[in-house]
C-alpha cells in the first residue's frame, strides 16, 4: 500500500462499496459527573465534567474514562451509565 491512508476522499464509486459501513458508524457519548448542593443528588447542580466519553454500536458500548485507566464493554450507553451511576451522579449525555 503506498500514499497517504490517513486523509483518503472515496470517488463517487468507491463511496457506493462502503457506504452501508459507513452510514452505521458508531455514535459518541459522554458520561457527565455533576456535583450538586445537597447530598440526596437532587439539588441544584453546582459543576460538572466528562467522566467518560463512549461509542454507542448497534449491539453494544464501549467506554473509557478520561484517565484512561478505567474502561468497559457494556450492553449500551444507557447501561454504562446507569453502572457508573452506582458510585457517582453520573449523566448520560449525547453531544
Amino acid at each position: 500500500m503506498s500514499g497517504d491512508v490517513a486523509d483518503w476522499t472515496p470517488r463517487p464509486d468507491e463511496f457506493a462499496v462502503l457506504e452501508s459501513q459507513i452510514r452505521c458508524a458508531p455514535r459518541l457519548f459522554a458520561l457527565c459527573e455533576l456535583e450538586r448542593d445537597d447530598a440526596e443528588g437532587e439539588g441544584e447542580v453546582l459543576a460538572g465534567e466528562v467522566f467518560a466519553w463512549g461509542l454507542s454500536f448497534d449491539d453494544r458500548a464501549e467506554v473509557v474514562a478520561l484517565d484512561g485507566r478505567n474502561r468497559g464493554a457494556f450492553r449500551s450507553a444507557d447501561r454504562a451509565a446507569r453502572f457508573f451511576s452506582r458510585c457517582a451522579d453520573v449523566r448520560l449525555v449525547w453531544p
